[in-house]
């Protein structure tokens, strides 16, 4: 079975969990020992902060995530390595997050703050995706970045093909 750590886990109008309906997941980490993501495209409702974070999934956290699509936020070659999820997609820091919230929307700023994660143990994810609940995608900071929240999961949700009449 292939792994499918950085790949965009899209569900399937098939998927009726309410925590992942109509989601995608960014995958972090998928091995034998499990996989690791978060739900990109779900604004969540956080009191006090100054800038918007998205629900991650069902599992608590402590503290906040972040992923940018800002290499130049990275000190080295070998830590760009270690912090990059999918081309254009980095896992960010202390001194990440301290840039998102100190920089402005002039600045061109390519961001997301996650509250939350989505998790699955060893084999869960590869019978959800045996079942059809899920479809992987190529994932890339354009996609991520560019593309309305709102609009991702119908991006990158394959065309439904009709089912033959039996009649």
């Amino acid at each position: 079975m292939p792994f499918y750590s950085g790949s965009f886990l899209v569900a399937r109008p098939i998927l009726q969990d309410p925590n992942f309906t109509q989601t995608v997941v960014l995958l972090l980490r998928h091995a034998q020992e499990g996989a690791f993501g978060l739900v990109v495209n779900r604004p969540a409702q956080v009191e006090g902060l100054a800038f918007p974070v998205y629900g991650g999934g069902p599992c608590k956290a402590e503290g906040l995530m972040l992923l940018h699509g800002h290499e130049d936020w990275i000190a080295s070659p070998a830590e760009r390595q270690e912090r990059e999820v999918a081309p254009g997609i980095y896992l960010g820091d202390s001194a990440a997050l301290k840039r998102s919230t100190e920089a402005t929307p002039e600045d061109g700023l390519r961001f997301r703050i996650f509250s939350g994660y989505s998790g699955w143990g060893p084999g869960q994810l590869e019978a959800e995706l045996a079942a059809g609940a899920w479809t992987i995608a190529g994932a890339k900071g354009e996609t991520l970045f560019d593309v309305p929240a709102e609009d991702l999961w119908e991006r990158l949700i394959p065309p439904r093909i009709p089912q033959p009449s039996l009649n």
